[in-house]
């Protein structure tokens, strides 16, 4: 039966009883101790180490070097012992929401918040400043250097269409920063949800090209910090980390040459291994991104990265978040055996956190665009929704809307590691929809993009 709340219902796709335990309505089981994880850190990079200079090292030195690292990397053993803490809707403050969500610590995949402001924001790919920008811009943030969660007002839910990861120096700082306005947010009525993006899944398959040497060396910083300041306390190390992170690499000097492996192959071994302990299926902050699904739908609208298309409900949304998260937390299937990277979600072309159908801003011919229209209107008469809003490819122009205001492409590239575009953002109340833009003296609401979804008429 639905658990009530004074404005709102929490439900769970097979809840039975009259309480969360009986119900077992669960949020995400948080990842907790993961003991000695420098130990595994150093005695790991020892042995990298001896292998690359055995002459595993083909003739690219640098991708040769990758090459070895994350090949003997991918071999860490990651303790047994992650005592996870499951936490009830109610301490992370959804009360206010109405959430339709299956048993098992699965993400949800449908929010209803009538009467709420919706905000989205696009592709941020570790780059900690702009994604604060960004956040001021949306109002959620505060603007002095707190990290003050400010949309409680207007009860606001703050929704992040993916790639956090790669390209950027600062993606765990984000990953806090998130985390961080979350637990703020729902003490005051609002919330903030992510959907995982290509970048995220990339990472959890331990696919590493697009890491940036940044980011590899704030993924040995964090864990670091994480023995030395919270005893292996994951969740307390992430808390804190966005603003640990910028005392600790002030302490660092950060160059290029550092990481160039003819000076310093220690400190590249070291990187690759922390990331892969970090974010391989079963991993602390794989299970954090286990927190999150692929697609979500918050009232009338559906959330992605790359594109919803008809195959994709037809196979199951709800089924698609869930065996997405139970891959990323390393768990096994029902036969027993690891869970496997889905490939309708997260390979091919088409997948989910892929697809690019309906984000191209010119088309070659008219009957084309016609073509991804009517997909689009097929993909949610099925899905039961409106609009879809999605990001993964730059839109050189800004964000901006097709299909009579159905389908809303929000990724502008504002991170320094892709166009260091002005932040965008795109505000959702009710059947309308504006993008508000970033500029350096203040902020401009875009009048000419306010689209009423319901007719496509623009007002």
């Amino acid at each position: 039966m639905p658990l009530t709340s004074p404005a709102l219902q929490i439900h769970s796709s097979s809840c039975s009883g009259s309480s969360l335990e009986q119900s077992g309505l669960q949020w995400q089981p948080r990842s907790a101790l993961l003991p000695s994880c420098r130990l595994h850190i150093q005695r790991d990079a020892v042995r990298l180490r001896r292998r690359c200079l055995l002459g595993v090292v083909p003739a690219g030195i640098l991708g040769g070097l990758l090459n070895c690292t994350l090949s003997a990397a991918n071999n860490v053993a990651k303790p047994d012992g992650w005592a996870g803490k499951a936490t009830p809707f109610q301490d992370l403050g959804l009360g206010f929401l109405e959430l339709v969500q299956s048993d098992g610590g699965d993400p949800p995949t449908t929010v209803y918040a009538p009467g709420r402001r919706i905000v989205a924001v696009g592709d941020l790919h570790g780059d900690l400043e702009q994604t604060r920008r960004a956040l001021r811009l949306a109002g959620v943030l505060s603007i002095e250097d707190q990290d003050h969660w400010v949309g409680g007002s207007t009860l606001q839910v703050l929704v992040q269409v993916g790639d956090l990861l790669d390209r950027g120096d600062d993606e765990i700082a984000i990953m806090s920063l998130l985390r961080y306005l979350s637990q703020q947010a729902g003490t005051k009525g609002g919330a903030v949800f992510q959907v995982n993006g290509n970048h995220e899944t990339m990472n959890v398959a331990e696919d590493f090209r697009f890491v940036s040497p940044g980011g590899f060396e704030e993924a040995e910083m964090f864990v670091e910090y994480c023995e030395e300041e919270h005893a292996g306390d994951w969740e307390a190390a992430l808390m804190e980390w966005r603003v640990a992170s910028r005392e600790r690499k002030a302490k660092r000097i950060q160059s290029l040459s550092a990481w160039l492996p003819v000076w310093n192959f220690w400190k590249m071994q070291k990187g690759v291994t922390a990331r892969t302990l970090l974010f391989s299926p079963g991993g602390p902050l794989a299970k954090e991104l286990a927190r999150n699904g692929v697609v979500l739908k918050v009232n009338d609208w559906l959330f992605a990265h790359g594109g919803v298309l008809p195959h994709h409900v037809e196979y199951g949304l709800e089924r698609m978040n869930r065996e997405v998260s139970q891959w990323m937390r390393g768990e096994r299937n029902n036969q027993g055996k690891p869970a496997q990277m889905p490939f309708i979600a997260t390979r091919g072309f088409d997948s989910i956190v892929w697809s690019r159908f309906y984000s191209r801003e010119t088309f070659d011919r008219p009957d084309e665009q016609i073509k991804a229209c009517a997909v689009l209107v097929a993909a949610l008469d099925a899905a039961g929704a409106n609009g879809l809003v999605v990001g993964h490819t730059p839109q050189i122009a800004g964000a901006n809307c097709e299909c009579r205001g159905r389908i809303w492409r929000i990724d502008v590239g504002m991170s320094s590691g892709v166009l260091k575009a002005d932040p965008e953002v795109l505000e959702i109340l009710g059947n309308q929809a504006r993008v508000i833009r970033g500029k350096l003296n203040g902020l401009h609401i875009d009048d000419d993009m306010i689209v009423n979804q319901s007719n496509g008429a623009y007002v």
